[in-house]
């Protein structure tokens, strides 16, 4: 089958054609010619409109799919469609389902499940036991069954000496351990930034100091920290190559 993108911008920094609008000819998903006014083979796809880009797959390091567990919510399925509408490629799934991702089957589950799927569905297993901060979680077994990083997904690890065992054990195979920046002690149950518009709002603010802390403490170690509504997958790339 045969796609043509005509007169599309190219947003990839390797590229030659980076920045240039072009004609793209895809077939069987692999594409065969860049440059201006391709004519379109018999029985091509055109797709044409005002002011469309090209980039690469985009990769999301902190999707939750909520599978196992509330499925009503979303599965591994309907999720991995939304990714693929939304440009992803690549999606990592945090590990607080229910129950938390923190065995080699549960891992195998999530692999099995997306191994034909439309986008890479990569697990992160819990760095500890039922995502409750108090001891480690089978990381070894789930690192060889196929889990890319190691999290406790949206409970920020609060422990140091936790985390500190958690990164001499994944030190052993070169691990990843990803961190949300938050001192839950000091945010506590705050539903936005702290400062005057909070005030004014009248809601629960939550200090910046309260990341701050813990980027200072993690980034000593090397943690990859990820603030809750943001994906960068650049840091994270880096170290899984």
């Amino acid at each position: 089958m045969y796609i043509l993108l005509k007169n599309v911008r190219i947003v990839a920094s390797y590229s030659p054609f980076n920045g240039q609008q072009k004609d793209i000819l895809i077939s069987n998903g692999v594409i065969q010619k860049i440059g201006e006014d391709i004519t379109a083979p018999d029985g091509a796809q055109v797709i044409e409109a005002e002011d469309l880009h090209v980039s690469a797959g985009w990769m999301d390091i902190f999707a939750n799919f909520c599978d196992p567990g509330q499925e009503y919510k979303e599965d591994l399925q309907s999720g991995s469609r939304a990714a693929a509408v939304g440009g992803f490629t690549t999606v990592m799934v945090v590990p607080n389902t229910q129950p938390a991702v923190q065995t080699k089957p549960q891992v195998e589950y999530i692999l099995s499940q997306t191994r034909n799927g439309l986008v890479e569905v990569l697990p992160i297993g819990a760095i500890s036991k039922n995502i409750e901060g108090t001891s480690l979680a089978e990381m070894y077994e789930m690192r060889e069954t196929g889990a890319a990083a190691f999290s406790d997904g949206l409970k920020p690890l609060q422990s140091s000496g936790l985390l500190l065992k958690a990164l001499q054990y994944v030190k052993a195979f070169n691990g990843v351990i990803i961190q949300i920046p938050d001192d839950t002690s000091i945010s506590g149950h705050g539903l936005m930034h702290e400062g005057i518009h909070s005030t004014r709002l009248g809601m629960p603010g939550r200090p910046a100091i309260g990341e701050e802390i813990m980027i200072r403490r993690d980034r000593n170690w090397h943690v990859i920290p990820i603030h809750i509504f943001t994906s960068p997958p650049s840091a994270l790339q880096n170290r899984l190559n």
